[in-house]
């Protein structure tokens, strides 16, 4: 393996957390990936989500069997702490000035480290670096009709009127403060590339590398893209309760920041409301349901908003 390298003018220590959950097909090249990283000085926390299958052992094998420079962190989660919790976990165990994200299905260039290092520092530190990506199958075959940005929208005012951020979490890193300045995410999130780029944009912003530095794999278990909308009233309670978090957990990072909250609540007051109607509906019956639609009509829904309500949880039909 070559040794590593670094072609930046200042080198701040970098951690690559490689997170994973049943990954056993995968998780061997994306850690050597990790491993063959050309910049330095680097930790690798290679951190397993008790899976039951052997995606731990393979990255204790690869631990093992590594001979080079970097710094490795093994961490297996004693019980399944889910996604948001996963990454607040391995986030604690590093160390570095930035947090490379690689999830443990995906395949990082060797020079990513390096680039994403350069673009957090230059031409001004920014609190968050994302790349392009390529897309590949399960197989490692190459989907090049796949499209996916890597940050929409790119500013505060843009995410505040979307009341949500789309970014490829796969392909990004983080300043570490973005963890220890707004706390852990909720434990509830399962998109932490819905919470870590608006703590960004409050902080010192987002720049976007325009080089695909990840092959993001598309499979049947991914959790998001290459995988069917979630069906099942389980499952939408669930994804339900995870953008009530990911709302909850702006609203505590836009007071940290030491904004005026009336700033906040103005775009996203109501959305909030909804999302809370929604989690609380999921719960009842369609009867409570129906009479929920009509009390947030007087608190302050739109007809549009209460009418989801009852599409929602009184036919059922979403």
């Amino acid at each position: 393996m070559a040794p590593a390298v670094s072609d930046m003018s200042a080198t701040p220590l970098v951690s690559v957390i490689v997170v994973a959950y049943k990954q056993e097909p995968y998780v061997r090249a994306a850690v050597r990936s990790a491993l063959a990283q050309t910049y330095a000085p680097l930790e690798i926390v290679l951190s397993d989500d008790c899976s039951s299958d052997r995606t731990f052992e393979i990255m204790q094998e690869e631990a093992q069997a590594y001979t080079g420079p970097h710094k490795i962190i093994l961490n297996r989660n004693p019980t399944n702490l889910g996604v948001a919790q996963h990454y607040n976990r391995a986030a604690g165990l590093a160390s570095g000035d930035l947090i490379v994200v690689q999830d443990g299905d995906d395949i990082s260039r060797s020079d990513r480290v390096a680039k994403l290092a350069r673009a957090a520092l230059e031409p001004t530190p920014v609190d968050m670096v994302c790349s392009n990506v390529s897309v590949i199958d399960g197989e490692g075959k190459a989907l090049p009709k796949w499209g996916l940005p890597p940050v929409v929208p790119m500013t505060l005012e843009g995410a505040l009127n979307r009341g949500s951020i789309s970014a490829l979490g796969c392909a990004s890193a983080y300043s570490r403060s973005l963890w220890t300045k707004y706390g852990p995410i909720d434990a509830e999130v399962l998109q932490e590339d819905v919470v870590l780029p608006f703590r960004a944009l409050l902080e010192r912003g987002i720049r976007v590398v325009d080089e695909q530095l990840v092959e993001y794999r598309v499979h049947d278990a991914n959790l998001f893209a290459g995988r069917k909308p979630p069906r099942g009233r389980e499952s939408r309670r669930r994804w339900a309760r995870s953008w009530r978090a990911i709302s909850r957990d702006w609203r505590r990072a836009w007071s940290l920041s030491g904004r005026d909250d009336a700033a906040f609540e103005q775009p996203l007051g109501r959305r909030m409301k909804l999302q809370d109607y929604d989690v609380e509906c999921y719960d009842r019956s369609r009867i409570y349901a129906l009479l929920a639609a009509l009390r947030g009509l007087a608190e302050g829904l739109t007809l549009r908003n209460s009418a989801g309500i009852i599409k929602r949880h009184v036919f059922r039909l979403a």
